[in-house]
C-alpha cells in the first residue's frame, strides 16, 4: 500500500474510485432497463416469456465473462498498478456500449445482430470483471486510517450511483417517448450515452496517484508474452488463497443476489405487467436507489464504528427477514407492490453492500488483492447474482412459481451467515 499520499491524494483517489465506477455501472447495467426491448429486436419470438428469458440471458452472460476478466485484469492490477488496470476496463466498457448502440437489429441482418449483442455484452462483462473489485480495492488502500470502511463504500456506492443513473436515464426516455419508441429505437440512447462519458472516466482513471507500491526490480516488461507468464504465475499462487476466495463468495453473494432481483428483475416483471409502465416502474427503482446511496456509506461508517463481523453479520440476518415480505408483494402489486417491496429492502441491502467491500478487501494480502478478490467477487456475480434475474423470470413467468424468488433468495443466507461467523482470518 502506498503511504506516502498527502490528504489532497486521497480525496481526488476516492472521488475518482466513486466516479470512474459510477460511470462503468451505468454502462453495464443499462442493459438490465432496456432487456425486454432487446429481447423484441434482437431475439424475436411470438412467445413473449421466452423472449424476456433470452433477453436476460444475455444479461447473465454479461456476468458470466466477468470471472474471465477477473483471471487477467486482477493479476494486471496486482503485477502492473491499479490505475492501468482500472483505465483498460473503462476503455473497453465505453467501446462496447458505444458499438451496442449502433448495432443492427435482427430484421436487418437476421441471427447475425443476436450473436453481436452477445460478443459486445461478454466484453462487458470482461471489463466489469476488474472493474468493481479493483476500484474498490483502490479505495481501500488510498483511505486514511480508520476510514476504509467509508472509503471503500464510496467505491460501492458509485457502482449504485451508476445503476440508478442508468434507472433514471431510461425512466425519462420512456416517458418521454413511451414504451412503443423504446422498443423501436430509444433503447440506443442510453448506449450511446455511455460509451461518450466513458471517455470521461477514462481521463479521470490516468490521472489517478498509484497506491501499489512494486517490490524493487519487479519492473515488469509490457511485451505481451512477458504479461501473460507472469499473469499465469500469480493464477497459481491464487491456490493458497481457496478458503479466503470461497469466504469471499459467500459473504457477497446474497446481498447482490436480493439487489438484482429487487432491482432489475422485478423492475422489467412489473413494467410490463398490465397495470404499470416501463416509466413508472423505473421512476420508482430510481428514486429507491437514490434513497439507498447515503444508506450505503452509512454501512460503510458502521463498519468503521462497530467492525466489520457484526455490521455484516445483522445486514445478512435484515436481508433474510425482508424477503419473504417484499418479493410477494412487487410480484403482486403492480408499481405500488413493487415501491413498497423495494423500500422495505433497501436499508438491509445497501447497509450490508458497503459493509462488504473492506472486509473482502482485508481478507487478502496486498499483494494478491486485486486477483483474489476479483476472482471470488466475479465468480459470485457470475454464477448467482447475475443469473438471478433470469431464474427469476424462469421461475415465476415460465413456470408460474409465485414463491420461486423467494426460495431462490434465501437459498443464499445460510453460505453468507456463515462467511461472517467465520473468523478464520
Amino acid at each position: 500500500m502506498n503511504l506516502t499520499l498527502t490528504a489532497a491524494e486521497r480525496r481526488a483517489a476516492s472521488l475518482a474510485a466513486l466516479l470512474g465506477n459510477a460511470l462503468e455501472w451505468f454502462d453495464f447495467a443499462v442493459y438490465g432497463y432496456v432487456a425486454t426491448s432487446l429481447g423484441k429486436t434482437f431475439y424475436p419470438t411470438d412467445r413473449p416469456g421466452l423472449q424476456a428469458v433470452a433477453a436476460f440471458g444475455v444479461f447473465a452472460v454479461g456476468y458470466l465473462m466477468r470471472p474471465v476478466g477477473s483471471l487477467v485484469l486482477g493479476p494486471m492490477g496486482d503485477l502492473l498498478g491499479r490505475r492501468p488496470m482500472l483505465s483498460l476496463s473503462i476503455l473497453l466498457m465505453g467501446s462496447s456500449s458505444f458499438l451496442i448502440s449502433i448495432l443492427p437489429t435482427h430484421a436487418q441482418i437476421g441471427d447475425l445482430a443476436g450473436w453481436l449483442l452477445l460478443v459486445l455484452r461478454m466484453v462487458q462483462g470482461f471489463s466489469v470483471g476488474g472493474e468493481f473489485t479493483g476500484s474498490m480495492t483502490y479505495a481501500t488502500e488510498a483511505a486514511p486510517r480508520g476510514k476504509e470502511g467509508l472509503v471503500s463504500a464510496m467505491a460501492n456506492a458509485g457502482g449504485l450511483l451508476g445503476f440508478s443513473l442508468g434507472s433514471l436515464t431510461v425512466a425519462m426516455l420512456s416517458h418521454w417517448w413511451g414504451n412503443a419508441a423504446m422498443d423501436a429505437w430509444g433503447w440506443r440512447l442510453p448506449f450511446a450515452l455511455g460509451g461518450s462519458v466513458a471517455v470521461l472516466g477514462l481521463w479521470m482513471r490516468r490521472r489517478m496517484p498509484e497506491t501499489l507500491v512494486l517490490e524493487v526490480g519487479a519492473c515488469y516488461s509490457r511485451q505481451l508474452n512477458t504479461i501473460v507468464a507472469s499473469i499465469i504465475e500469480r493464477l497459481r499462487d491464487v491456490q493458497q488463497q481457496m478458503p479466503t476466495l470461497v469466504r469471499i463468495g459467500a459473504l457477497v453473494s446474497f446481498a447482490n443476489v436480493m439487489f438484482y432481483v429487487l432491482f432489475v428483475f422485478l423492475v422489467d416483471f412489473v413494467s410490463h405487467s398490465s397495470t404499470s409502465t416501463m416509466a413508472e416502474a423505473n421512476i420508482i427503482t430510481t428514486i429507491v436507489q437514490i434513497i439507498g446511496l447515503p444508506i450505503v456509506l452509512l454501512g460503510g461508517l458502521l463498519v468503521d464504528r462497530f467492525g466489520k463481523l457484526p455490521v455484516n453479520r445483522w445486514g445478512n440476518l435484515m436481508i433474510a427477514g425482508v424477503i419473504p415480505i417484499a418479493l410477494p408483494l412487487a410480484q403482486q402489486g403492480g408499481s405500488q407492490g413493487l415501491a413498497i417491496a423495494q423500500m422495505l429492502g433497501v436499508a438491509p441491502v445497501m447497509i450490508t453492500m458497503g459493509a462488504q467491500g473492506v472486509m473482502a478487501v482485508e481478507l487478502v494480502p496486498a499483494k494478491q488483492r486485486c486477483t483474489v478478490f476479483s476472482i471470488s467477487y466475479s465468480l459470485a456475480m457470475a454464477i448467482f447474482a447475475g443469473t438471478a434475474p433470469l431464474i427469476c423470470s424462469w421461475l415465476l413467468v415460465e413456470k408460474g412459481l409465485h414463491w420461486g424468488p423467494v426460495i431462490y433468495c434465501l437459498i443464499f443466507a445460510l453460505p453468507a451467515l456463515w462467511a461472517v461467523h467465520n473468523p478464520s482470518r
